[in-house]
């Protein structure tokens, strides 16, 4: 079977750029490792471990967003860690993974554990995206070390500003369901299940939040700008629905005790 291909305008990856990109980005994977290990050893519990975990391992859904937004990591001179569906991997993707995805996860559920409100939703939500947009932006124009390839919309320094809500949906529902659900599962046992939160968040808010822009996208051999710059704006108004919905249904209708004061022992 043939693979999936992508042919991106290539260039040599920022020399410097890579250096501290890639120390950078491990430098956030291990401050979210010691958060999540902290927060784990004081409280007694378990889950934010596999948490964590399921958001390392949504790096492997990294080469198809890869091929259908667009993005393409600079090939000459990367350091490469693998190549799938046309997209060669920068090694720091993981931990990028890890640090954006993983610690950003516990981290929201563990506010809407302290405050269990809309506010706190919809702070959360503003603060990831913000975090994604500077991110992203960073590692386009500052460190060079990929790029949003043909015509995108709404782009600012070279990165399309919609997408930092999509990224930040995949952290905000991750840890709304996993704010939900671990109280729910004293066992570890049990909240081994909680690995597929990340990747399944993350597939709602890309694939799914996003299937009318991608239809357009990958709809015409030239899809026409002002087309995709209007199917491109329902990608955020879903996404601000959905939060709504699952801040409504979630954590709305969740009691204002504190998560911490139940009983949170672990079996196995």
């Amino acid at each position: 079977m043939a693979p999936v291909d992508t042919l991106g305008q290539d260039q040599p990856v920022g020399e410097w750029g890579q250096v501290v990109g890639t120390g950078l980005t491990f430098a956030l994977a291990f401050f979210a490792v010691g958060y999540v290990v902290t927060v784990a050893r004081r409280d007694r519990i378990t889950w934010p471990f596999f948490l964590l975990l399921s958001g390392g391992l949504t790096c492997l859904m990294e080469p198809l967003y890869d091929h259908l937004y667009g993005l393409w990591f600079y090939e000459e001179d990367q350091w490469n860690l693998y190549e799938t569906f046309g997209s060669s991997q920068p090694v720091w993707v993981p931990a990028a993974y890890v640090a954006f995805y993983g610690g950003a996860s516990v981290f929201v559920a563990r506010t809407l554990m302290r405050t269990p409100n809309m506010r706190t939703v919809w702070t959360m939500y503003f603060a990831v995206a913000a975090m994604a947009v500077v991110a992203e932006i960073a590692y386009v124009s500052v460190f060079e070390l990929y790029s949003y390839q043909d015509d995108q919309p709404y782009k600012f320094f070279g990165y399309p500003l919609f997408l930092g809500f999509t990224n930040a949906m995949s952290a905000l529902v991750a840890g709304t369901l996993a704010f939900r659900v671990a109280p729910m599962l004293p066992r570890a046992v049990d909240q081994v299940a909680m690995i597929a939160l990340v990747p399944g968040a993350f597939a709602f808010g890309l694939f799914g939040t996003g299937i009318l822009y991608l239809s357009v996208r990958h709809g015409f051999e030239n899809p026409p700008m002002p087309l995709v710059y209007l199917a491109a704006l329902t990608v955020p108004l879903a996404i601000a629905s959905t939060v709504r919905l699952l801040g409504i249904c979630l954590v709305k209708t969740a009691t204002s005790a504190p998560v911490e004061s139940r009983p949170t022992s672990v079996h196995v």
